[in-house]
């Protein structure tokens, strides 16, 4: 479904956002697919939705991923975002994390988060042309100014260089690659890893809150909750799952 990454890598000291870096790029035609941008401190770091991505300098994964893809409907980006999300809880699991996702592609570790994705589409038509996907990992910092996000090292309580972590994860990605071939098997394993999934949890909607169950996702990525009795589906910013 989706081509290796990482044959090239640019490492950078500082710049303002790697996805602002490698949307430059990309449009002036300097980047190929599967090149991968990672910084070690991002000025601008950028998370969904207008939100901001704060991060120590030089302890944490801040990298941009390029992808270009060959006969990718609108219709079925939230595919990217499914795979990314997985790549990041295995890549998680083999250095001995267990991780969840937190839809849509949220990672949590012990119900704090340690990882988020922002997704920047090109289209043309009604197809997806290419993606600049920037992913924030958090590494090496201890201290955070929420009481709900953790590190690899807070869960290890071991430091781990970033780039052979970078490493790690892009073997992750390329190893899902080989083995999800369809948006049938990707959408098995992304809901296996799904936070909430056939769990009654507390929620929240424009309603107020209520006791829910995530029983699907839709193709298009909204949540389909069950609640009173009736399947109903989010969009982004339209529910919130309360973690307690």
């Amino acid at each position: 479904m989706f081509h290796s990454i990482g044959k090239k890598i640019v490492l950078l000291d500082e710049v303002d956002s790697t996805n602002n870096f490698a949307a430059k790029l990309l449009l002036e035609g300097k980047l190929v697919p599967g090149t991968v941008i990672m910084a070690d401190h991002q000025t601008e770091g950028r998370g969904q939705r207008t939100a901001v991505w704060v991060s120590d300098a030089g302890e944490n994964m801040l990298f941009s991923v390029i992808f270009e893809h060959d006969n990718m409907a609108v219709a079925n980006q939230f595919q990217l975002s499914q795979m990314i999300a997985l790549s990041i809880v295995h890549f998680l699991r083999k250095i001995g994390i267990p991780a969840k996702i937190k839809w849509p592609n949220d990672v949590l570790v012990n119900k704090k988060k340690i990882a988020g994705v922002l997704i920047e589409n090109q289209l043309a038509g009604g197809l997806v042309r290419s993606s600049v996907v920037g992913i924030g990992i958090n590494a090496n910092q201890l201290q955070f100014e929420i009481t709900t996000a953790t590190s690899i090292r807070k869960e290890l309580d071991e430091f781990k260089p970033i780039q052979e972590l970078l490493y790690q994860f892009i073997g992750s990605f390329n190893e899902l690659t080989e083995k999800i071939h369809s948006q049938e098997e990707l959408q098995s394993n992304y809901l296996q890893e799904l936070f909430g999934y056939k769990e009654i949890l507390q929620y929240e909607d424009d309603q107020g809150e209520f006791a829910g169950e995530i029983i699907d996702v839709a193709a298009d990525g909204r949540l389909i909750v069950l609640k009173n009795g009736v399947a109903v589906k989010y969009d982004l910013k339209e529910i919130s799952l309360l973690l307690v």
